[in-house]
């Protein structure tokens, strides 16, 4: 029996749709750009602190052009389309989505 694999390489171009800030130790700004603040209505709708979220980014100085990170942090302001974080190691990443954490 004869098994052929093929690997398929895709070249994905993801637009981010805002950025992360240090702004303090420990902290980080999540700014969301204007035309991407739709995205953020499950996290508004249920927004408290402590509110559990999945920040999916990648660092644009990155010597890796494809790795993508998916951080677990919690929220601690909102205020318009910026969120305050706690638990995010990242400074000048590009966001690709912002997610609810149901599971924590």
């Amino acid at each position: 029996m004869l098994y052929y694999h093929e690997v398929i390489h895709l070249n994905l171009r993801i637009e981010p749709i805002g950025i992360i800030k240090n702004s303090t130790p420990g902290l980080a700004d999540v700014l969301i750009y204007s035309d991407f603040e739709h995205v953020l209505g499950n996290v508004i709708e249920k927004f408290e602190k402590g509110t559990k979220v999945l920040i999916i980014h990648k660092n644009i100085e990155s010597n890796d052009k494809h790795q993508v990170k998916v951080s677990a942090a919690e929220l601690i302001t909102m205020k318009g389309n910026l969120l305050t974080v706690k638990g995010i190691e990242a400074d000048n990443d590009s966001v690709i989505d912002v997610r609810l954490r149901d599971d924590l």
